[in-house]
């Protein structure tokens, strides 16, 4: 996907948000302001809009001197997650499709995300998720990918954000009992409320997967930008299942077939999703819970 004019004024919006988090008088934020605005007539509009962000979120950085700004915000998150876990996984053991059912709350979960907004109606998104209200429903054909998988096939999970990786432990503690061989990949540096390493090592993931990083500090993952050992990896998954609009945002028209689970927060990754199904649904960014099969061979991808 790639990046949009209607990204312009989102980035502003993002850069005044990690402002104020990190509690900068008006004259920081000015200075803020003024330096993100002067990098968006350079902004590349054939690169998706996580890596237009990175310039972006370097630049905050360096005016105010924080390089993890939602540091605090990820911890809240992740512990409020935990805190829901033991509820959803009565519910997932009671569900007739365990698997269906854990895949539905780590799409819920994504609505967590401090890159589309400051605040989201969590327990709404979840409501959605048990009442099966999925605008591109592409869930049993990724259950069908599973079931057919050989024990020990490999099977890559790009994890999101915080909060929503604890979410994300539900789905791989179960991929993992079905014998499968699951790698979930984290960010490799601090990004938005991104997951990192810790993150992952606190949803217990570690118990169930190995977990690696894709070598980038962007809010996506752009294959030209991540590490070797990722795009091998990638490369050679039996299974690649995406969580996230930023995951969408850079691998929606990579050259392999991917899984995408995210909820639709903003007007131009739904218009994306909706061309790439053909146009027959029409998502206008509010939230939609999304599974897309994107079928494909292997390969790199057109574009980072």
């Amino acid at each position: 996907m790639r990046t949009a004019p209607d990204c312009l004024p989102c980035f502003l919006q993002q850069a005044l948000r990690v402002a104020r988090l990190n509690g900068c008088g008006q004259k920081q934020e000015i200075e803020v302001m003024r330096a993100v605005a002067a990098l968006l007539p350079e902004c590349d509009f054939l690169e998706s809009p996580p890596v237009n962000a990175i310039q972006v979120y370097g630049t905050i950085a360096e005016i105010t001197g924080c390089r993890d700004p939602y540091l605090n915000v990820k911890q809240i998150e992740n512990d409020r997650a935990l805190q829901a876990l033991p509820v959803l996984k009565e519910e997932i053991v009671a569900a007739p499709q365990p698997l269906m059912a854990a895949i539905g709350f780590a799409i819920a979960a994504n609505i967590i995300d401090y890159g589309a907004a400051s605040r989201f109606d969590v327990a709404g998104t979840f409501a959605k998720c048990r009442e099966m209200q999925f605008a591109i429903d592409h869930r049993q054909r990724l259950l069908a990918a599973v079931e057919g998988l050989r024990p020990g096939a490999s099977v890559l999970y790009l994890a999101d954000n915080c909060g929503e990786i604890i979410y994300d432990s539900l789905v791989v503690e179960l991929l993992n009992r079905a014998g499968l061989d699951v790698t979930v990949v984290v960010r490799g540096a601090p990004i938005i409320n991104d997951a990192l390493l810790a993150d992952a090592e606190q949803a217990g993931i570690g118990t169930y997967a190995r977990i690696i990083t894709n070598g980038t500090a962007c809010p996506g993952t752009p294959l030209m930008l991540c590490s070797g050992d990722f795009r091998r990896r990638f490369r050679e998954a039996d299974l690649v299942i995406s969580k996230g609009q930023g995951n969408f945002e850079t691998l929606s028209e990579a050259e392999r077939e991917i899984f995408f689970l995210l909820t639709v927060k903003c007007k131009v990754v739904a218009a994306h999703v909706s061309e790439l199904v053909g146009g027959a649904e029409k998502l206008a960014g509010n939230g939609e819970l999304v599974v897309y099969h994107q079928p494909g061979g292997s390969g790199e991808k057109r574009y980072s």
